[in-house]
């Protein structure tokens, strides 16, 4: 079996350099061909009209074929160029419109920083009024002071300063001032809210509609008898008018009391107290607790009193103090 093998393999070697061999001869004698005929000389002639001395010269077709593939590369070097350059043109032009297109949007963005820009330098003497308002304090500048920025990214944009634009900076400076009048705003909203809520539980509106014939304080006395302390304030009405609590609360008394007349007491969170005296007749009785607006009595003449008026009362610590301050946004 190995010898039939090696029998075969020594064929086939012989076999593949014979026709290798046969192979080059051709390929030789091709190429020799080749390089006759390219060595054929050519003969140019230039003959003028005037028959002077007729001009003429030999050239081999290898240089004229050089020439032939010189001049094809050179023209389609050239296509391809003018081709490129028409597209390249063509890009430039889309380029430049679009170019002009951002240039416009960037000055109409320019614009509209600028302008929220001078509208928020406005609105900050609004804040700071009422941030002072608010918190009771003078020192307005700190509220434009964040130590929560972000100093890192900031100074990572100062890096860029000479190719980014100026309305970056602007914006950035618009968020941190947003950012402070946000923080402010909610300050004011927290003391709103704590406000409120002391508003609704404290002496706020008006007892009865009528109006005022008798202030808080000092006056000259009705009855005829020199100066006397007035330690309310008298609303006029006619009689039979409703009187409503001007905060929730707990009724203290209701009834009779001397010179008050027909008079009800109501206590109230922190200390306030209110009385309503010279009622007509009372519409509560005492430990009912009472809210805002409800009517507990109603106006009319009773006690030492001159015409028909409840005598509005407000006291805290059980001492009198004006009533005016608390209800005279209602006026």
């Amino acid at each position: 079996m190995k010898i039939k093998m090696k029998q075969y393999h020594g064929r086939f070697r012989l076999k593949f350099f014979e026709n290798y061999y046969i192979f080059r001869k051709r390929l030789g004698k091709l190429w020799d061909r080749f390089v006759e005929k390219g060595h054929e000389k050519m003969t140019v002639m230039f003959i003028p009209h005037n028959e002077r001395k007729i001009f003429n010269f030999q050239i081999s077709k290898f240089t004229v074929t050089f020439f032939m593939l010189l001049f094809m590369v050179v023209l389609v070097t050239s296509s391809y160029a003018v081709i490129r350059h028409a597209a390249v043109k063509r890009e430039e032009q889309r380029l430049l419109m679009t170019y002009e297109d951002i240039r416009s949007h960037l000055l109409r963005f320019e614009q509209l920083t600028n302008t929220i820009s001078e509208q928020v330098e406005e609105m900050k003497p609004e804040v700071e009024e009422l941030y002072e308002l608010t918190a009771g304090s003078e020192d307005v500048t700190r509220i434009w002071d964040l130590e929560d920025m972000d100093s890192k990214d900031f100074e990572e944009l100062r890096k860029l300063q000479h190719i980014l634009p100026e309305e970056i900076y602007t914006i950035k400076d618009l968020q941190k001032d947003i950012l402070c009048t946000t923080n402010t705003i909610k300050t004011v909203k927290n003391f709103v809210d704590v406000r409120s809520k002391v508003v609704r539980d404290t002496p706020s509106i008006v007892s009865n509609p009528g109006h005022i014939t008798s202030l808080f304080g000092w006056r000259r006395s009705p009855f005829g008898h020199g100066r006397d302390f007035h330690s309310g304030i008298d609303i006029a009405a006619p009689p039979g008018t409703q009187i409503r609590a001007t905060a929730p609360g707990t009724v203290v008394s209701a009834g009779w009391s001397g010179g008050y007349g027909w008079m009800i007491r109501i206590q109230h969170k922190y200390g306030f107290e209110t009385l309503y005296g010279h009622c007509q007749r009372v519409n509560v009785n005492a430990g009912q607790v009472v809210r805002k607006g409800e009517v507990v009595g109603f106006v009319g003449q009773t006690g030492n009193a001159t015409g028909n008026h409840c005598h509005y009362e407000i006291r805290l610590g059980n001492i009198p103090i004006n009533p005016y301050p608390y209800m005279s946004r209602i006026w």
